[in-house]
């Protein structure tokens, strides 16, 4: 009896532990404008050391992108674009199932104008996973081309690569002088 009482034990543990590594389904949107009047011609801009960041496309790499009937940032995305200087690059939700393990693929990220270093204007990834909070991952690259005292053009590249932990249900932002993000989840199971 005593045998049978710790196999029952042991099999509802193991149904336990596998309950808590079993994903969350969340709807993430993402929304990425350029600060098109920032002034960067004083200020130093390292050339990256990679390439960008790369990550799976949301046309058949498991995640499903969302209409955009599934926006709750419509609202901002109309004020960046009515806002002299801001320029919304890249607005898209996706969803995605989020476990506690932190193995959640990157979604890749390509907008904006081709550069002429055959890259796009905005390019990179962003993972979302969870520990105790859900984590915000940007790895992403800004490339501009500015015009310099003396006439000549120069490509300068901006990384935003801050992870952040965030809530659902609650818009995020992460802000950079050349651009920011504004992120927000939704669990949908």
């Amino acid at each position: 009896m005593k045998k049978i009482l710790s196999c029952c034990a042991v099999l509802v543990l193991l149904g336990l532990h596998n309950a808590a590594q079993a994903a969350t389904a969340y709807g993430i949107e993402v929304l990425i404008f350029s600060r098109d009047d920032a002034s960067v011609n004083s200020e130093y801009w390292p050339i990256p050391d990679k390439a960008p960041a790369s990550g799976i496309s949301l046309s058949g790499g498991g995640y499903n992108e969302r209409s955009a009937a599934s926006f709750m940032l419509k609202s901002t995305d109309q004020r960046i674009r009515n806002t002299s200087g801001l320029r919304v690059l890249y607005h898209k939700s996706w969803s995605q199932p989020v476990r506690k393990s932190r193995d959640s693929q990157p979604v890749a990220i390509q907008a904006g104008n081709m550069m002429a270093d055959g890259y796009y204007e905005l390019e990179g990834a962003i993972t979302v996973d969870r520990g105790h909070y859900l984590h915000f991952k940007p790895d992403l690259q800004l490339r501009r081309n500015i015009t310099l005292e003396d006439g000549s053009i120069r490509t300068i590249t901006a990384v935003l690569d801050e992870p952040r932990r965030m809530k659902s249900k609650e818009a995020h932002y992460i802000d950079h002088p050349l651009f920011g993000i504004l992120v927000y989840a939704t669990p949908l199971n």
